[in-house]
């Protein structure tokens, strides 16, 4: 007589328990399998993890041989290789900032890393950018103007937030980073930017049109130089921006200075054009200038007019009568302002 066990090795019933046995045994292997990797992968880098923390290595290793692409003063030194970057490179370094730069004339970028003697942990980062003239100089050091900065007395346009200095000066804009807010790195960073200055003597930076905005509610700091697409508008480059505040509300008086009277007024019609083209409900302003348009859009008021080789006018003003007060206020400076031949 077949025994038990007999009879169900050799059943349907037992055939599936067999299966089920080895699917199960299967799962089991895999799952361990599994484990066994995760367990590996927490004494394993990612690539890219490797590389950070080997370019951190590096960073942190003094390098006695490298030149300074900054003249150094006493108790700092040499900390990394000067690295060298040009248009088609400059997105390696600094990727989703480059375009600005970019769209306001760079030329080149050396940067590198710093360090106080004998203290590679305490270390500032120089981004030296030449920018081939002075407003394009300016045009990226007021498109990145931090609210929480402080201004420096040695310079026109030099201010510091937090753990970072910022400079324009001459065709240059200089950026120093520095790993803490220390206090001896924060000296060393004035020294570093005075030291620069020094080193490369310019003439007054020439940013005329900033003199060009009324004065009163004026954010001086405020004051930007747009160098493409102002105000999403394609085609409207080179204008300067300064913010107005007016009764707890802020507005923005804006002017660009044309080859000549011709181009401002076509330029004038042009971004008119645009505006309604969105939307905008344009209307005679009668002041302040011959051929000035207000338009209202989007529950705000746009004032547009030439004035000789001036485009101008108001941008995002919340009512009629404050955009006509200081486009009214602007008119009247741009008749101070020289003409150039």
């Amino acid at each position: 007589m077949p025994d038990a066990c007999s009879n169900i090795a050799h059943s349907p019933g037992g055939s599936r328990t067999r299966r089920q046995t080895l699917i199960g045994l299967v799962v089991f292997a895999v799952l361990a399998a599994a484990a066994a990797g995760i367990y590996s992968a927490q004494f394993r880098f990612n690539p890219a993890v490797l590389n950070y923390l080997e370019g951190a290595a590096v960073a942190t290793r003094p390098s006695a041989s490298a030149e300074p692409i900054l003249g150094l003063p006493e108790g700092l030194s040499v900390l990394s290789p000067p690295e060298h970057f040009d248009r088609e490179t400059l997105s390696d370094k600094i990727n989703g900032k480059a375009e600005l730069y970019l769209s306001a004339g760079f030329m080149r970028l050396d940067c590198q890393r710093i360090a106080l003697s004998g203290r590679p942990e305490d270390w500032i980062e120089a981004f030296v950018y030449d920018m081939g003239a002075a407003p394009n100089a300016y045009a990226v050091f007021s498109q990145q103007r931090r609210s929480d900065g402080t201004p420096l007395d040695f310079a026109e346009f030099a201010y510091r937030a937090e753990n970072a200095l910022f400079l324009a000066h001459g065709s240059f804009y200089l950026e120093l980073i520095a790993s803490s807010r220390e206090p001896k790195l924060l000296e060393s960073m004035e020294a570093l930017a005075r030291g620069f200055m020094a080193r490369r003597p310019a003439a007054g930076a020439a940013i005329a049109e900033r003199d060009l905005f009324p004065k009163e509610g004026l954010d001086e700091a405020g004051i930007r130089l747009i160098p493409t697409d102002a105000f999403g508008v394609s085609g409207l480059d080179r204008v300067f921006a300064a913010t107005y505040t007016a009764d707890g509300g802020e507005m923005t008086a804006f002017l660009s200075r044309r080859a000549n009277a011709q181009e401002a007024a076509d330029l004038a019609q042009s971004y008119v054009a645009f505006l309604k083209a969105y939307g905008g409900e344009a209307s005679p302003a009668g002041a302040p200038a011959d051929g000035a348009t207000v338009i209202a859009i989007l529950d705000m008021i746009e004032v547009v007019f030439s004035q000789g080789p001036f485009l101008a006018g108001v941008h995002e003003a919340p009512d009629r009568e404050k955009a006509l007060s200081l486009a009214g206020r602007l008119a009247e400076k741009l008749k101070e302002a020289p003409r150039v031949p």
